[in-house]
């Protein structure tokens, strides 16, 4: 059997760290599990702990939209026509891609497609919601295992061309 994994306070710094990347807007899991690889975490605690913050993120989005929205965004007709308009347009690719959609969407492992954006596109299409959910949290898991599956080697490449350079 491999040795236990030792927990000091490096590592709880950097598991905090990364949770604390996963749920920053525009950062997210992409940024938070190549900090956490290359900081020593192992990449799936790495992982572990970014996927479980972003699923953190989720029903508050919603609850928060939901509120700004009903609350005061649709008293504003440019915004309550932009909402209707998009949900609109979007009817036909909802039908065609549902929820499946919104979790190929959230699994991307390029900027941009996210936890944040993924729960607006299933907000702003009026997505089921526990379907939505279920969509974010399988897209976030598949994105977050490709991004760790690109970065470890990737890391683990620019190390061996730093130390063979003498840094």
């Amino acid at each position: 059997m491999g040795q236990p994994m030792m927990v000091d306070d490096r590592w709880v710094r950097h598991v905090t760290h990364v949770v604390l990347f996963s749920i920053a807007p525009f950062v997210e899991l992409r940024f938070a599990i190549p900090y956490g690889i290359t900081k020593g975490l192992h990449p799936l605690v790495a992982v572990a702990a970014a996927v479980a913050a972003s699923w953190v993120v989720i029903v508050p989005m919603f609850l928060i939209m939901d509120l700004f929205y009903n609350r005061w965004l649709s008293q504003v007709p440019l915004v309550r026509h932009f909402v209707d308009e998009i949900r609109t347009r979007g009817r036909p690719y909802v039908e065609r891609w549902g929820v499946l959609g919104v979790g190929i969407y959230v699994s991307l492992p390029f900027p941009g497609p996210g936890i944040y954006s993924g729960t607006v596109l299933a907000w702003l299409f009026g997505l089921p919601r526990r379907q939505a959910t279920v969509a974010l949290v399988l897209g976030v898991l598949v994105s977050g295992f490709l991004v760790a599956g690109i970065s470890t080697p990737m890391i683990a490449l620019i190390r061996k061309i730093l130390i063979s350079l003498g840094h």
